[in-house]
């Protein structure tokens, strides 16, 4: 009677043994491999998504707080090309409180946490069709230094508007489409862009933009800029 496996039994098991381990591999490697592609689409769907969200949020805030003066004044509250756009819309506004004249560089304003260093800020009275850009060089109690001097008289009771902008980009050479807002710089928002462009109707404030990734997944969007009907 025999008390161990011959050679022959040996070798069988042995690739027996391998041929199982191999299917094993292959499907773990398969599993993987799918895994991977499906966690890298629901990426790009997510940060789809997020871009999506991000540019209507935009277009939906452009020329607010700043309807009244638009009705009256040539503010650039919408610039686009094929591939990028900017907004303009305010955030806060102050009345001014004393006269303040021509080549002054400050102006008396309620506080305001908005109100600070390096904002840009839009100065109008409507009475009078007076309005001018300026920029906040600093802020000492109620009185905000302005970067320039006045270009025109203001009477108490005009306003102070604090500006900001949001830009969009599409860095064709890179497939990045990114963002910019107020001073800062250009940041990434979603890779692997292949089409962006923005197409703006003036006479319906709309705009109509798509977005494309991977020449594959794609994105329309029709926004009415309701901060800028009259």
């Amino acid at each position: 009677m025999s008390s161990g496996f011959s050679l022959i039994e040996i070798l069988v098991v042995l690739t027996i043994s391998f041929t199982v381990l191999t299917v094993v591999i292959t499907n773990i490697t398969e599993g993987i491999s799918v895994s991977n592609k499906v966690t890298s689409k629901q990426q790009v769907l997510e940060s789809l998504f997020f871009t999506v969200d991000t540019i209507k949020s935009d277009l939906t805030k452009c020329g607010m707080r700043l309807q009244e003066a638009k009705k009256y004044f040539d503010l650039p509250l919408f610039n686009h090309s094929e591939n990028s756009f900017k907004t303009t819309y305010g955030v806060a506004s102050e009345f001014i409180k004393e006269d303040a004249f021509c080549d002054e560089e400050s102006v008396k304003t309620g506080k305001n946490l908005f109100f600070k260093k390096g904002e840009k800020v839009l100065i109008y009275n409507l009475e009078e069709h007076k309005y001018e850009l300026n920029q906040i060089k600093n802020v000492k109690g109620s009185s905000v230094i302005l970067k320039e001097g006045l270009k025109n008289d203001y009477i108490h009771g005009s306003t102070a508007v604090i500006l900001k902008e949001s830009e969009f980009k599409l860095y064709k050479n890179q497939n990045i489409l990114k963002r910019k807002t107020g001073k800062g710089y250009f940041q990434p928002l979603i890779e692997k862009v292949t089409d962006f462009y923005i197409t703006y109707f003036p006479d319906a404030n709309s705009v109509l933009y798509r977005i494309e990734v991977n020449n594959k997944e794609q994105v329309r969007g029709y926004i009415f800029l309701t901060n800028m009907v009259e």
